[in-house]
C-alpha cells in the first residue's frame, strides 16, 4: 500500500503511514505530511499498543516530541523537559502551564499502521508568521 492512502474505518478516515516494524518498542518515529510544517506526528509502540500525538511541542514550538524521553506513558520533550500523556496528550506537569499534545487514534492491521486521517490547523501564533516550503521558523 502506498504511503498515506487513506481508508474508512468503522465509519472514520484513516490514512497509511507506515509499517508495523518502523515502530519500535520504547522508541518514537516521525511522520510528516508534506502539506505544512505543522502536519507532523510522532508515533510510539509502549507495551505493544501504539499511540500517535503532534510532533510539535507547544511549549516552544519545537519538532522534537518524537525524541522524547519516554516513562511510562509520558514522552518528555528532550529540549526543555515538558512532559505529556500519550494517552491523552495532557501536559502532566501543571507548573509548566496548560498546553497539551493534539492526540491522533491509531491502529494495526496486517503489519500495517493506520492513524486518524488529520486536518490541518494552523496554529494561533504562526497566523501572521510566513512559512517556507516546510520548516519551521524558530528550530530549522
Amino acid at each position: 500500500m502506498e504511503k498515506f492512502t487513506e481508508i474508512i474505518n468503522e465509519g472514520k478516515k484513516f490514512v497509511f503511514i507506515c509499517c508495523s516494524n518502523e515502530v519500535k518498542e520504547g522508541k518514537g518515529i516521525r511522520i510528516a505530511f508534506e502539506q505544512d510544517v505543522d502536519m507532523q506526528f510522532a508515533v510510539f509502540r509502549i507495551k505493544n499498543l501504539l499511540y500517535c500525538v503532534s510532533n510539535i511541542c507547544p511549549h516552544r514550538h519545537a519538532t522534537r516530541i518524537f525524541e522524547g524521553i519516554i516513562k511510562g506513558l509520558t514522552v518528555t520533550c528532550p529540549l526543555h523537559g515538558w512532559t505529556y500523556s500519550l494517552v491523552t496528550g495532557e501536559n502532566t506537569n501543571t507548573h509548566q502551564g496548560i498546553k497539551k499534545l493534539n492526540k491522533y487514534e491509531i491502529f494495526e492491521k496486517d503489519n500495517m499502521v493506520f492513524m486518524e486521517k488529520p486536518e490541518l490547523k494552523i496554529p494561533k501564533w504562526r497566523e501572521d508568521v510566513k512559512i517556507e516550503s516546510g520548516k519551521n521558523p524558530i528550530f530549522d
